[in-house]
């Protein structure tokens, strides 16, 4: 299925406006991420409260949230943990948890409130947890620069690479704009987006090489067009389809499943933003000023 056919579009020749539409939202989101510090990460990076709680009745995430945010607390979150909806999670910064189980307490009466679990993660805990999502991260990139690398060639993976940390900026600087808190689910959020990109480099790419070995021209500049062309509509269908589901995830999902389903929103248009205009872009730029030929 083709939704649009023999399209000649120059994305090659735009490349310079895009670099400089990325560059401007990454510097403006970069700006505003360093000016927030802490303020960018949940308790699962900076430490804080962890509440579990049982209702003896009935409640909703959107009650127990009203309750607590009449105490102007920042930064909590209320997770509901299985069917029952009687049983929640709440994650709040350090010292906090007192104050929330008070006014908990005094809205819907102790006797109808337990306390299953309450812990404290400590800021040492919270250096550890920064440590393994940046080791698991970068163990990440490092896999598929090398599977690139034995699949077509150094300078394709390096671009590849290039691309998903380009999609990722864009997404953390769009998450600091939007005043959204990096956790767990965001970090496990943009691994995602870091695997949708690549695949969707990878599609371009591979038509890359098959037009390069099959016509054996020099013109890099117009077989990259070409191949972008004869890719789109697989990519259009693709985010598509992705961002349809997405969405639906974000307005059945409930809350939890709510800032994880916003970023992928805008992982899944930038990562084929980026396939189509940066990975291939940074290829020919590269190319053009080392004068190396494709190996393929």
């Amino acid at each position: 299925m083709e939704l649009i056919k023999n399209t000649r579009i120059d994305f090659i020749g735009k490349r310079k406006w895009v670099y400089l539409f990325s560059l401007v939202i990454i510097v403006i989101g970069m700006t505003v991420f360093g000016l927030r510090g802490k303020a960018n990460f949940g308790i699962d990076f900076v430490g804080g409260d962890i509440v579990q709680t049982r209702f003896n009745t009935s409640s909703s995430v959107a009650a127990v949230r009203n309750e607590i945010r009449n105490l102007n607390i920042p930064e909590v979150t209320v997770q509901e943990v299985g069917t029952e909806h009687n049983e929640f999670i709440i994650k709040s910064p350090p010292d906090t948890s007192g104050k929330i189980l008070a006014t908990l307490e005094a809205r819907f009466g102790k006797e109808n409130i337990q306390v299953l679990a309450k812990s404290v993660i400590s800021p040492s805990m919270s250096v550890t947890l920064r440590k393994r999502a940046l080791t698991a991260f970068f163990a990440g990139l490092l896999g598929i620069l090398l599977y690139l690398t034995i699949r077509f060639e150094f300078h394709f993976a390096v671009c590849a690479t290039i691309a998903i940390f380009h999609d990722l900026l864009i997404v953390i600087a769009i998450l600091a704009l939007s005043n959204k808190i990096i956790d767990g689910t965001i970090i496990a959020a943009l691994l995602t987006i870091a695997g949708y990109s690549v695949n969707d480099t990878i599609v371009i790419f591979d038509r890359i090489r098959e037009n390069v070995r099959k016509t054996r021209s020099k013109n890099y500049l117009e077989l990259f067009n070409l191949s972008i062309n004869e890719t789109l509509s697989r990519t259009i269908l693709t985010v598509l389809t992705v961002i349809f589901v997405d969405i639906m995830l974000f307005i059945f999902g409930g809350e939890p499943l709510k800032n994880f389903a916003y970023t992928l929103l805008f992982g899944f248009f930038f990562g084929a933003y980026s396939s189509i205009f940066i990975a291939s872009a940074i290829l020919i730029d590269w190319q053009r000023k080392s004068a190396f030929r494709f190996r393929l």
